[in-house]
């Protein structure tokens, strides 16, 4: 049985990367900057909140450019059947890679509400939604959004619930990033990707829907009483205002760094920043970790201002020295590696056998293709 040949090798998109490292730097932001600094208000009167700009919306643009991601990897707008499989198969792997990494944070003293767990199981759930076409991909989204809200309000209004069910809700319904509400977000990324993100066009349409939805979300909280769209609400109006802004950034990054010879300078400007975007697993490890160590001076979001801009301003500047070195090196972060590695690993036993059968095939005599003496 001979095998598919090999998928082209896919161009990278630098302002993918950019819009990871902003999301990095973002919540690295949330954690170590005082909390009087970058400020904004979000509603109107009763329902008026302050926060500041990274809050929320940095890990939200994690989220979205992950499904971006994801539908790149396995394809992007014309994903190949024969390779859909091992392509969920890998994905469950890594989730549960990310499940484990998270929640061995957890357990550090960083004050940090670690979301690596929680992308996990967003993950885990995208697996069977993985290879719908747009329309149904966009169709589950608005679904689950509203079915998701819906249940979220009646587990709030049902009170306290015992273990295992209490850990589950969290995950799902209740926590800092709940999945089944954050699933949509990585559900639009898909669909950008499935769109042919290096289409001009669908990077304009992209650009023009982010903004109307971030409009229409923050616009939501400021006109109709009783909507709060304020920073890990998870609420409607957050998530389309948060998600329709990542959908725009990313739009405009992909335009700016991705237009061929006219992007040059743009990518030399932005290269530290894309630098972080191609390291992300790896920087946000490390400040952790880091934090933690420095526990007696913080915890996250309680350093002196000094501190946690000079720590910052650290794991910003290493982080895309790490991400210009390895890249000229042409190596990846050293967990993105290790993620990529363990996850493919199930997977590489067949597909050697596979090049093995497709060699023997095509040397075998009398067959087409085969070069006899």
């Amino acid at each position: 049985m001979a095998s598919s040949p090999p998928a082209p090798r896919r161009a990278r998109l630098h302002g993918l990367d950019a819009a990871r490292g902003l999301a990095i730097i973002g919540m690295m932001a949330a954690h170590l900057l005082p909390v009087d600094v970058l400020v904004i208000t979000v509603g109107s009167g009763l329902d008026a909140s302050s926060e500041r700009i990274v809050d929320g919306r940095s890990s939200i643009l994690f989220a979205v450019v992950a499904g971006v991601a994801l539908g790149l990897v396995t394809g992007g707008s014309a994903p190949p059947r024969e390779r859909r499989w091992p392509a969920r198969g890998r994905l469950v792997v890594r989730a549960l890679l990310l499940i484990a990494l998270g929640t061995l944070l957890w357990m550090l003293p960083s004050g940090i509400a670690i979301i690596l767990d929680y992308y996990g199981v967003m993950f885990l759930l995208l697996v069977p939604l993985l290879f719908l076409r747009r329309r149904w991909l966009s169709t589950a989204a608005v679904v689950i959004l509203i079915a998701a809200t819906l249940a979220r309000d009646a587990a709030l209004s049902a009170g306290v619930v015992d273990e295992p069910a209490a850990t589950l809700l969290d995950y799902a319904l209740l926590g800092y990033y709940p999945a089944l509400l954050w699933l949509p977000l990585l559900l639009a990324g898909l669909v950008l990707a499935r769109s042919g993100l290096g289409s001009t066009r669908t990077r304009l349409i992209a650009l023009a829907l982010g903004t109307l939805s971030a409009v229409a979300g923050y616009g939501a909280a400021v006109v109709v009483p009783g909507q709060s769209a304020a920073a890990h609400s998870s609420t409607v109006p957050e998530l389309l205002g948060s998600g329709g802004l990542a959908v725009a950034i990313i739009a405009l990054l992909v335009m700016l760094l991705d237009a061929g010879d006219r992007s040059r300078l743009a990518r030399l400007l932005l290269a530290p920043l894309s630098a972080i975007g191609r390291v992300p697993l790896t920087v946000y490890t490390v400040h952790v970790v880091v934090i933690a160590l420095l526990a007696p001076l913080g915890p996250a979001g309680f350093f002196e201002p000094q501190v946690g801009l000079a720590l910052w301003l650290t794991f910003s500047i290493g982080g895309a020295a790490l991400g210009l070195v390895l890249g000229r090196l042409g190596w990846r972060g050293p967990l993105e590696a290790a993620l990529s590695t363990i996850s493919g690993l199930p997977f590489r036993a067949r597909s050697v056998r596979d090049e093995r059968t497709t060699r023997d095939d095509s040397e075998a005599p009398g067959r087409p293709g085969a070069v006899q003496d």
